[in-house]
């Protein structure tokens, strides 16, 4: 017997896809410049209704403006807030805690460590750091799909199993630093796309923080 009901476990199955794909949405806001690709979504009525659901309401201009306009004007803010030259905003959490600073910190080699252990891989192409904004949610995407998995198999030890690493992750990382670097973004960006993303990710975040225990709590039928 489960410690969820499968009516329950499917809610909880889509609840986990859903926090994996969004996860998986912010990680690619933040590893490059916007693409055609990428605008395309951002312009699909599917992904506005989830981000006006989530409370963003992305700029006219971005939704009606020239596709090379609009990839050019981001390309810029994008080089400007997070790659310099010049002052810039590094996408590094080992930059932003008060005992860091710099890049290649211990918290880039303590998320090395947590992405080993948990047996997974980078792509082939990646050249970055471990620590980079992109590479911790798309970890935690990767976990959240699991968890996914899990609850569409019933398997709840499973599920919390998943949990537990998002939970010690959120706490030991995304929590200590991304409000901060978020923060930073909403100050000095100068187009809203990014405001708006780095909002979003902050509300993201807290949420998950308070949902990821209620879930922890019915995997292990507390």
């Amino acid at each position: 017997m489960t410690a969820a009901s499968s009516s329950s476990s499917n809610g909880l199955a889509r609840t986990a896809i859903e926090v994996s794909n969004l996860y998986g949405f912010l990680a690619a806001v933040f590893r490059e410049e916007v693409s055609e690709h990428f605008l395309a979504q951002l312009r699909s009525p599917e992904l506005r209704q989830t981000l006006t659901d989530a409370g963003i309401t992305l700029d006219d201009s971005l939704l009606r403006g020239p596709d090379q306009e609009v990839l050019r004007d981001l390309a810029v803010e994008f080089t400007a807030l997070f790659l310099g030259p010049g002052e810039h905003i590094s996408p590094h959490e080992s930059v932003h805690l008060p005992q860091g600073g710099n890049l290649w910190g211990a918290e880039t080699v303590m998320v090395r460590k947590f992405v080993n252990a948990l047996g997974f891989k980078y792509a082939e192409e990646f050249s970055g750091m471990p620590d980079h904004i992109s590479v911790e949610l798309e970890l935690m995407a990767e976990l959240a799909r699991r968890e996914g998995v899990a609850w569409e198999q019933g398997d709840t030890d499973g599920a919390a199993n998943s949990l537990s690493y998002q939970s010690q992750f959120m706490a030991e990382h995304l929590a200590k630093w991304v409000p901060t670097f978020c923060s930073k973004v909403m100050d000095i960006a100068g187009l809203s796309f990014y405001r708006d993303m780095a909002r979003l990710t902050v509300d993201f975040l807290e949420s998950e923080r308070t949902d990821i225990e209620r879930r922890i709590d019915i995997a292990k039928g507390v």
